[in-house]
């Protein structure tokens, strides 16, 4: 297959010293000269892989190819299309602008044959390696294990790739979202583009349960990744605050890291605009499967445990969801003997009730009792070890989203 290559300039000398240089790749590369004006649209025939730009000691040429740079790579073909500066001058300005607008590589146009060839065949292998990973990106968004806008993992592949990334080596595992009262100004899918412009191409970000964003960090301490998150902050604009819990995973599993970091969580979104590092208890907690011989401890231990996970999660998902529940009341309360969080509009109601029969496990009863339908009831057992955040979150928003379409229109 040919590799186009077009170079840009008004420079008739350049362009046959370059034509010269060029002959030493391979028979396959072809190489077109085309001048500035127009240089966007008249490459567009040619589908070059590679693109050298000559560029003037001239700040309206200099500008000229920033504006170049940015349509090329903002066009859908072009976008894996390797772009090389040639400079007669150096202006560590422009090429910071450039590099910024995805320019590949740079060097002098009076360089070495030697050089000149080394880096030009290094773009087009970059090129390659960057069609071939679209190409990759491209069969796993249709396979929707990543998202076809932001290529950043999709919500039921997210814990699965973060557990065996998490197996390799230690990292820092983070759990973000916007707070509560911003989250009908901000999408999920807008705040994953904001994180992605701040952080590396190495760090792996995937969709969570409702508006959460999972971020891991391979080997990178609690108090750089504190700098990357305020560093989001001040991307985002005032209107739009985030919190956050995160933790290291040098010694602790994967599991335990994802329920401490979502605890964290849970407190910082109470605050607002909040980052809580989550520290790993001091004291192991309670088996409560145990044969505990006091059973009013017993109790009790349950009881603080599964209020640290309801009391926030049912306040939480309250606030988020009134604003969306149009002419639909929401109340909830927890108790030590059950707790309830409850929907009624002029459809219907529907209840989500958690009991905890003998205080070593929980029942959860759905009930949706809308007018013109026939009485849709649920019934489901988490056994205690079982019992976390995460699964309570998932299951009350699956219910929230089931009422949402019995009392569509």
């Amino acid at each position: 297959m040919q590799n186009n290559i077009v170079l840009i300039t008004n420079n008739d000398k350049a362009a046959l010293s370059i034509q010269k240089k060029i002959l030493l790749l391979r028979n396959t590369d072809a190489l077109t000269v085309i001048g500035y004006e127009n240089c966007f649209e008249n490459i567009k025939k040619y589908r070059p892989v590679l693109v050298l730009y000559h560029l003037k000691d001239d700040e309206k040429e200099a500008e000229n190819f920033l504006n170049f740079l940015q349509k090329l790579k903002q066009t859908k073909e072009f976008e894996t299309t390797s772009v090389m500066m040639l400079y007669e001058y150096l202006d560590e300005d422009v090429l910071s602008s450039a590099f910024e607008k995805g320019l590949t590589d740079f060097m002098p146009v009076d360089s070495s044959d030697s050089e000149f060839t080394i880096r030009t065949i290094w773009c087009l292998q970059k090129r390659e390696f960057l069609s071939e990973t679209e190409e990759k990106k491209d069969i796993l968004s249709q396979l929707k294990i990543i998202d076809k806008k932001n290529h950043a993992y999709t919500e039921n592949y997210t814990y699965t790739i973060l557990k065996e990334e998490s197996k390799k080596n230690w990292g820092c595992f983070v759990v973000v979202a916007p707070d509560i009262n911003v989250r009908s100004k901000i999408s999920p899918q807008s705040l994953m583009n904001a994180i992605k412009k701040i952080v590396r191409t190495c760090d792996i970000l995937g969709y969570a349960t409702d508006f959460k964003i999972y971020l891991w960090f391979r080997e990178t301490e609690k108090e750089n990744v504190l700098k990357i998150l305020e560093k989001i902050k001040r991307y985002l604009t005032s209107d739009y605050t985030i919190s956050a819990g995160y933790i290291e995973t040098k010694n602790i599993a994967f599991d335990s890291a994802e329920e401490l970091a979502n605890r964290a969580l849970s407190k910082a979104l109470l605050k607002g605009n909040t980052f809580l590092y989550a520290k790993e208890p001091k004291t192991k907690e309670i088996n409560l499967e145990a044969n505990v011989k006091n059973f009013k401890l017993h109790k009790e231990n349950f009881v603080k445990k599964l209020e640290s996970i309801l009391s926030p999660l049912f306040y939480q998902t309250q606030k988020r969801y009134e604003e969306k529940l149009f002419e639909t009341k929401i109340t909830q309360t927890v108790t030590e003997e059950k707790s309830l969080f409850k929907l009624e509009n002029d459809k219907g109601t529907s209840t989500f009730t958690v009991s905890y029969p003998g205080f070593t496990k929980i029942n959860i009863e759905i009930i949706h009792n809308i007018k013109d339908s026939e009485l849709k009831a649920e019934k489901l057992y988490i056994e205690t070890e079982e019992l976390t955040e995460q699964k309570i979150d998932y299951i009350l928003n699956s219910f929230i989203k089931d009422f949402q379409n019995y009392t569509k229109d």
